[in-house]
């Protein structure tokens, strides 16, 4: 009887540890649309383009996924951040957008994500890719990098 009891506590402590695992990878993936709703970000490549050539800047076009946990990671540990927000703020039209699910043009299609394109919105051609994951230095000076490329091209 001892054996039936303690064979019934293991299984329980299975399935608690399997529901506290699920838990927590379902909490980590999360979902890109915390870009657009916590951090103002675009979800409709139409309407970021429009404003995007209204106030000169480029499109900064996020493609990412729901199960990608490098994206969520991009989210958290980098996009997050005060000084980068501040950078995107001023110099971009930020744009995420689920890169199975979503609506842009073919040539921005990929299979890496996450993946972050630079757009020049008057030409719509790439002005500068960041492929995966970058923490909040590299970020900075892609982001930096591609700002004065943007600007460099549109005088």
């Amino acid at each position: 009887k001892k054996k039936i009891i303690l064979g019934e506590i293991m299984k329980n402590k299975i399935k608690l540890l399997i529901l506290s695992l699920l838990t927590i990878v379902v909490t980590l993936n999360g979902d890109s649309k915390t870009l657009v709703t916590e951090y103002g970000y675009e979800d409709s490549y139409e309407k970021a383009l429009i404003k995007a050539k209204s106030l000169d800047k480029p499109i900064m076009l996020v493609l990412s996924t729901k199960t990608c946990p490098w994206c969520r990671k991009l989210e958290r540990q980098t996009l997050k951040k005060e000084f980068i927000k501040k950078i995107i703020k001023n110099d971009f039209i930020p744009l995420s957008i689920d890169r199975d699910h979503g609506v842009y043009p073919d040539a921005f299609k990929t299979k890496v994500v996450p993946t972050i394109f630079i757009i020049n919105a008057h030409n719509e051609e790439k002005v500068s890719s960041i492929f995966g994951y970058k923490n909040k230095k590299d970020f900075k000076n892609l982001l930096l990098e591609a700002s004065k490329k943007y600007k460099e091209d549109n005088k």
